[in-house]
């Protein structure tokens, strides 16, 4: 099964568009085990100007910066999959480009439907969302028909619990409500796999993993930095969070060395 095929294997009927599915080919004669030296999962949370007296300005990554850091990295040679591409080059011999990135976008931010979406969709990249459910349809957060879109362009749904709490600080009852209620209700009114989790805030103890395991999730990530490799803890797989700070010179530097 060539990577193309494999991705639209993973769509919706007709959802791909003849663009997509030609960058892809095209990049088939590259592909091999680049996974093996590492992948890079780069984190993204809101893709707009950070307004006055914001939490966290830096992760407030202006949409004309966020196009020049993935025009920077697709010049690198660079091309966007899924998490879940990059398992099943893993485990199943799937292939990858020679030079895959994880784009991926916590939380679920309107603005990463506005600017992310269309920034990724022209150079024919998926994204990986890792939704928080109680920002659906929230204020500021994506609708259901923006989230409909997104996995229409081939985004990938990530579990990013219900509430976003830390849970390494709640009950038994409401970790598996957390985690295993999250993934089956996501799976039900989206209607599609929700294999990988996001750890709010990047915490995570033994408690914790245990029940992203028992929940079914194939592997989860964290915001530690780092390149992601098989052999590696597969529930404690890092990543590279991008800010507003981040120049495309030094996304590319990252992507290439993990840190």
């Amino acid at each position: 099964m060539t990577w193309s095929r494999d991705l639209v294997r993973h769509r919706r009927p007709g959802a791909v568009s003849a663009a997509l599915v030609a960058a892809c080919a095209a990049l088939l004669a590259g592909a091999g085990p680049a996974a093996a030296r590492g992948v890079p999962i780069v984190l993204y949370h809101h893709v707009s100007a950070a307004p006055a007296g914001a939490a966290s300005p830096s992760l407030w990554v202006p949409p004309r910066r966020f196009r020049r850091q993935i025009r920077g990295l697709a010049r690198a040679g660079y091309h966007g999959v899924t998490l879940g591409q990059v398992w099943r080059h893993w485990h199943e011999g799937a292939p990858l480009p020679a030079k895959p990135v994880v784009v991926s976008f916590d939380d679920g931010y309107a603005s990463q439907h506005a600017h992310a979406l269309p920034v990724l969709r022209r150079h024919g990249w998926p994204g990986v969302l890792n939704l928080e459910w109680r920002r659906l349809g929230a204020r500021g957060g994506l609708s259901r028909a923006q989230v409909q879109e997104m996995i229409d362009a081939g985004w990938e749904i990530g579990d990013h619990t219900l509430t976003h709490p830390d849970l390494t600080k709640v009950g038994p009852a409401r970790l598996r409500r957390e985690v295993a209620g999250s993934r089956a209700r996501m799976q039900r009114r989206l209607g599609v796999p929700v294999d990988f989790f996001c750890y709010p805030y990047g915490h995570v103890d033994a408690t914790v993993e245990a029940a992203v395991r028992d929940a079914g999730f194939l592997a989860a990530t964290t915001t530690r930095r780092g390149l992601t490799a098989p052999g590696r803890d597969p529930f404690a797989l890092g990543r590279l969070i991008v800010t507003a700070r981040t120049s495309p010179a030094q996304l590319r530097r990252l992507a290439r060395r993990g840190r």
